[in-house]
């Protein structure tokens, strides 16, 4: 079976959501965790500031049990309560795929039609894919879904006026510091999202930007790109004081900027900073709005921001789910197709030795030492029994499409399939 668990900002908010979150070594060692389970064939963690999902193929048993062991394993590596399953959301077969389809061409983002998802979601699926994590279902249905979210964004109209999590906390930005091109703004992360940001802030005509990120050397090559000031990370404390704004977008697991770090100089200031967080986890801790003068934004706060670009775009979902409908068409083809394999394989291998052994005993009795016309003809007539049986087999089945009907066919001819799908 296919199936996934998932959690993301529409069945949680962010402080649960944060506790998920994968990098993506960690991404890595969990997906090795999954593997020591005997059932799964295979798996791929998708995790996102607005997501956290796990997409498994299973050998063939109950999805209660399925879902269940994915659960405890999970729960295990993040060491989080079973309590919280009740935030998590979980599909299987059809509408698993339908969901895949649907988060890559941008349909389950909160910016509707976005274009990072798909970035963020060949990272992911790359981890498993490089690793040899994934199963060959898992990769088909994957990489039917980069068709399937190409055709969206090439085909209709889903992401005209394109926005992105990053544009979106700069219009929040606008509106909370309308002379926004007066002040001083730092941007900690030059990732996808960090990089976004500081091309939407030039866009506005912002001009004291400051750029930093873990590794100096990245920061130096963004900040000449886009004609903005590097800086160390180490020297993060000498900035703030002259900030107006901050924005962190990182990986990083825990706070880079605390309240610890503001006090010694936040009761001098006497105009407003505003701080953005577009990490999750969470790179700001919340204790800083104990300060004066603080004003903090997360992803979550985006949502009124969203709203407004949302209805420009929504025409376009009726076109983009034909889209995906076709592209799963031809996924769930090829799937039913490879449930026919093991049955027509066994097929092969029945006739073949129901002829080997009778045309030894057929030989032997008749004491016919070497007769080469008379083995041709039994694989002739065996071969072309096999290929009735076969294409009958496809006819009734409708190309694998009528499961029971393989059920049937297997018990006929005393087959077992070895391999569950």
């Amino acid at each position: 079976m296919i199936g996934l668990i998932g959690i993301s900002y529409k069945s949680a908010p962010l402080e649960i959501r944060e506790k998920y979150s994968f990098t993506e070594e960690s991404n890595l060692l969990f997906l090795q965790q999954l593997q020591i389970d005997p059932d799964l064939i295979g798996s791929v963690v998708l995790s996102t500031c607005n997501r956290i999902e796990v997409y498994f193929h299973y050998k063939k048993c109950c999805s209660d049990k399925a879902y269940d062991a994915i659960f405890r394993n999970l729960e295990f590596f993040k060491k989080s309560p079973a309590e919280e399953r009740k935030y998590f959301y979980s599909f299987e077969g059809d509408e698993a795929t339908e969901h895949l389809f649907r988060v890559v061409s941008g349909l389950e983002s909160l910016i509707l039609g976005e274009d990072q998802i798909v970035t963020q979601v060949k990272g992911c699926f790359k981890v498993s894919l490089d690793n040899d994590l994934s199963s060959s279902v898992l990769t088909r249905m994957f990489n039917k879904a980069f068709e399937a979210g190409k055709r969206v964004r090439t085909e209709t109209a889903i992401n005209q006026g394109s926005a992105s999590i990053s544009s979106a906390a700069v219009e929040l930005l606008f509106k909370h510091v309308p002379d926004i091109q007066q002040k001083t703004i730092t941007l900690i992360g030059t990732g996808v999202m960090g990089e976004l940001a500081a091309v939407n802030l030039v866009k506005k005509e912002c001009t004291s930007i400051f750029i930093t990120n873990r590794t100096y050397n990245k920061a130096v090559e963004m900040a000449e790109k886009h004609a903005v000031t590097a800086f160390e990370m180490e020297k993060i404390d000498a900035i703030l004081p002259q900030s107006d704004v901050v924005m962190v977008a990182t990986g990083a697991q825990s706070h880079i900027i605390t309240k610890e770090m503001l006090e010694p100089f936040i009761h001098q200031r006497k105009e407003k900073q505003l701080y953005m967080d577009l990490s999750v986890p969470r790179n700001i801790s919340t204790k800083i709005t104990e300060l004066p003068n603080i004003e903090l934004f997360a992803v979550d706060d985006l949502q009124e921001i969203v709203k407004e670009t949302q209805s420009k775009r929504k025409e376009a979902v009726a076109e983009a789910m034909e889209i995906i409908r076709l592209v799963k068409h031809e996924f769930n083809d090829w799937l039913c197709a490879l449930e026919l394999t093991p049955a027509i394989l066994n097929i092969k291998k029945n006739i073949h030795d129901i002829n080997a052994g009778e045309l030894e005993g057929f030989l032997k009795i008749n004491g016919i030492t070497d007769n080469e016309m008379i083995s041709r003809y039994a694989d002739h007539i065996s071969n072309k029994y096999a290929r009735l049986f076969i294409r009958n087999l496809k006819h009734v089945t409708e190309n694998g499409k009528q499961r029971e009907y393989i059920n049937v066919v297997n018990r006929l001819f005393e087959l077992n399939e070895k391999n569950g799908q």
